[in-house]
């Protein structure tokens, strides 16, 4: 799912082309891929710049001189139907670029004027995580109707494709359990003989209740590549129950395998840890808001599905015990003390992705209270919060995305409300 961007250059020489592209090469962030570059001299370049867009979701102009071109040239992108990045170097706007762009933005293309390269770092990194989230299949496995406590699941499942572009496709409980059932004995205790020496700690779970974690994982593996799913959605609920296990662990695995996975069947907050995932460039953490303080402005989340990459994928996986669910002596959950102090943003969708309300915060408690991981945030304002809430699982993630949600809300046309 990597963007890949045209970067062209008018009347240009090749080697000053060159320094700039490697400079630009320095600073591309991940999922970010540069085409060949083209250079545009005249008007009888056009038609070979534009076969050669094959393939490409952008286009990237360069050209450090851009008085010598003809703005009427310049102007012939916004035809190409791509979206556009300008950079001229550092601080270098350009009358005929900003004539170029109000000429642009009105007949609706979609162009972003890069100040520094900082600045042009971000515009790549934000056209990269909107491409990646309007590439995302999505699976739901069970029933979008019937989980037992999520209301504001939405049940449409073209409110995400138009909104965000991002196609789920679903499967019913017995399909799932053919996958569970189907899955080989040896590879499911080698998964569970990999957890055990990979914990710090076994507390609760027995041997077979790990089988059964490992057979969740396996069993949503085979589905998701079967479906060449990004994300997944699993009603879990009623699998708790007939099968006496949980796919906590699991979940958590799939998250820090860049895959984002939601349990009780929750696409709306599932939509919302692909946006964020996509944008942060590491996993969240989908949990209940259970406490609101006014007095302390603390709010507390928790749920049984606490990724062990929260830092970010490149950072070391954190070390767990592994426990049961709820206390209830079934299912595997893997628990950790997080990062005391790290600020973090709280996001999530309203129904039909018109809204994203988030806020942001700091991490300042951990501990259990039924779930096993139970997260303590201070926030600015836990009154304006709950007035603005749009559903109960929200989705925790490491760092502070205020400015990138705002941002990449604008490039699907979602309002993102901000309280904090």
């Amino acid at each position: 799912m990597n963007l890949i961007v045209k970067p062209v250059f008018f009347k240009t020489e090749k080697e000053g082309a060159g320094r700039i592209l490697k400079a630009v090469e320095e600073i591309l962030p991940c999922h970010v891929k540069l085409a060949p570059p083209a250079i545009l001299n005249s008007w009888e370049d056009l038609p070979d710049f534009q076969e050669g867009l094959e393939g490409a979701h952008a286009i990237l102009e360069l050209t450090e001189n851009i008085r010598a071109v003809p703005i009427r040239l310049l102007v012939r992108l916004g035809d190409l139907g791509l979206p556009l990045l300008l950079f001229g170097g550092d601080y270098a706007v350009a009358a005929r670029r900003l004539e170029a762009t109000g000429y642009w933005k009105s007949r609706g293309v979609k162009v972003h004027l890069a100040l520094t390269r900082a600045d042009l770092k971000d515009q790549l990194a934000l056209l990269g995580a909107k491409h990646r989230v309007e590439n995302t299949r999505a699976l739901l496995i069970g029933s979008r109707f019937d989980s037992p406590y999520v209301l504001t699941s939405s049940p449409d499942f073209g409110l995400a494709r138009r909104a965000l572009g991002v196609e789920i496709h679903s499967c019913e409980n017995a399909k799932y359990l053919d996958y569970y059932r189907a899955t080989g004995e040896a590879e499911v205790a080698s998964l569970a003989q990999e957890w055990r020496r990979e914990a710090d700690q076994v507390v609760e779970p027995g041997q077979e209740d790990l089988m059964k974690s490992a057979r969740f994982y396996l069993a949503m593996k085979r589905m998701i590549d079967e479906f060449s799913a990004g994300a997944v959605a699993i009603n879990c609920l009623p699998f708790v129950e007939e099968l006496q296990g949980t796919p906590c662990m699991a979940l958590a695995k799939l998250n820090d395998e860049g895959i984002p996975a939601a349990c009780e069947g929750d696409l709306t907050a599932l939509m919302t840890m692909i946006f964020m995932e996509r944008l942060a460039g590491r996993p969240g953490f989908l949990g209940n808001v259970i406490y609101a303080s006014p007095d302390e402005n603390v709010i507390a989340i928790n749920h049984c599905v606490f990724p062990l990459r929260m830092s970010g994928y490149d950072q070391p996986q954190k070390s767990y015990a592994l426990r049961d669910y709820h206390g209830r002596g079934m299912g595997v959950c893997a628990a950790y003390e997080p990062d005391m102090g790290v600020v973090v943003t709280v996001s999530r969708f309203n129904t039909d992705f018109r809204e994203m309300v988030f806020l942001r915060g700091q991490l300042v408690g951990y501990g259990e209270d039924y779930c096993r991981t139970n997260l303590r945030v201070k926030i600015q304002d836990a009154r304006a919060f709950v007035r603005q809430v749009r559903g109960n699982h929200d989705i925790l993630v490491y760092g502070d995305h205020a400015k990138g949600i705002e941002d990449l809300c604008m490039e699907f046309g979602i309002t993102p409300v901000c309280v904090g």
